[in-house]
């Protein structure tokens, strides 16, 4: 039986105005077109990889968390977050959300890790920025590697199911011995991320099982010229399963935005396909 899941990531409701939208009104858009693709074909489930805001942020005005005890991350989630379908939601934190694991479930009434069963899969989310949380100063946040034996755990629990790891951020130069061998393991199927606000596909070395990492674009900004946005343009991903294989594309829905100046009207698109046989 399909199965369709919606993933999204690096929102970024902040004090920035990007492209000439500014930041509630990206996320009434936001919540607009994730509407709009639940209507051609609904989805059972929506994950969030983290960056919801700059709640935490080391550069230029600082983030409000520590600067002024706002969060941006529980505004998101009370004023925005309501409008999304009625589905399970699971979000996960970012580089830019470094709450501790109470404060997280306060704000967004999730962990900073699930297992979310999804047909013959269960989709990991893991937490790749869960050192140094509750920070007393401005920082960006201290990546973490997979935790291969809590993900072993589940895979044990589990026999039957293949596994889809997502993360806030996958980086291949910081991962161990102990990674390689979990990602060699035929049961992982592939590895979803945000955190780079690219919307591509890349193949792991043949040391690391060749797997898919499949990043998940964003809905703030790409780039340092305006006209780099057109490259990764404001969406989100989709992930389906059905009898043997996933498939997975990136969702550009059509918006309008200022670049250099100018008025744009970005035409609604698919992008950076990925298919996945087991």
């Amino acid at each position: 039986m399909k199965k369709r899941a919606l993933i999204v990531s690096d929102t970024h409701y902040c004090h920035v105005d990007w492209y000439g939208v500014d930041s509630a009104e990206r996320m009434r858009r936001l919540m607009r077109h994730i509407n709009e693709e639940y209507e051609k074909d609904p989805f059972e489930v929506i994950l969030f990889l983290g960056d919801l805001s700059l709640d935490h942020w080391r550069w230029q005005t600082k983030g409000c968390y520590l600067k002024e005890g706002r969060s941006r991350t529980g505004e998101f989630v009370k004023e925005f977050c309501p409008e999304l379908p009625d589905v399970p939601v699971y979000m996960i934190a970012g580089n830019h959300e470094q709450y501790g694991e109470e404060m997280w479930r306060s704000l967004t009434g999730c962990g900073r890790s699930a297992v979310v069963p999804f047909g013959d899969v269960l989709l990991v989310l893991y937490d790749s920025y869960c050192a140094d949380l509750d920070p007393t100063e401005h920082s960006d946040g201290t990546y973490t590697p997979i935790p291969v034996a809590q993900i072993r755990a589940v895979m044990d629990a589990h026999p039957d199911k293949r596994i889809v790891l997502a993360s806030h951020h996958f980086d291949i130069a910081k991962e161990g011995d102990e990674a390689r061998e979990l990602l060699l393991d035929p049961r992982v199927l592939c590895l979803f991320c945000g955190h780079s606000h690219a919307a591509n596909v890349t193949v792991l070395p043949e040391e690391w099982g060749e797997k898919r990492v499949i990043r998940t674009g964003n809905y703030s900004y790409y780039g340092k010229s305006d006209r780099d946005i057109l490259k990764y343009m404001w969406g989100f991903r989709d992930l389906y399963l059905d009898e043997g294989v996933l498939w997975s594309r990136y969702i550009v829905p059509e918006n309008e935005v200022v670049l250099d100046g100018e008025r744009v009207q970005v035409p609604a698109a698919y992008q950076n396909g990925v298919e996945i046989r087991f």
